[in-house]
């Protein structure tokens, strides 16, 4: 079954640690998916989406907008719009926005 799931149709989940970010959560088992999950996260500058932290299946980040610092295994680098960072499962990974402006990028996740 084909699932279309537009911007104003995907669930909305906040940011405990940016009260002013959010994710809009696209796909995921509420839809059917069994292995694969996708969701376009929004961070304001200074600010980081939760802890670092590690779970099983590979992710991917992928920036949209803004400067993002990702950590993986306690090294960061900053990456920029249009980059994909590739993380192995279960590697201890996080990202924040270290850039004055906004940052979205979305989250692939494949267990």
């Amino acid at each position: 079954m084909a699932s279309v799931i537009s911007w104003d149709k995907a669930r909305l989940r906040g940011k405990p640690e940016d009260p002013e970010g959010y994710a809009k959560i696209y796909v995921d088992e509420t839809i059917g998916a069994k292995k694969l999950k996708m969701h376009i996260s929004v961070i304001k500058p200074g600010m980081r989406a939760h802890e670092e932290h590690t779970h099983e299946g590979e992710e991917i980040f992928f920036i949209l907008e803004g400067e993002a610092r990702i950590t993986l295994e306690g090294v960061s680098f900053k990456a920029g719009p249009n980059t994909a960072v590739f993380v192995e499962g279960p590697k201890m990974h996080g990202i924040s926005n270290p850039g004055p402006e906004t940052l979205k990028y979305m989250i692939i996740i494949a267990n």
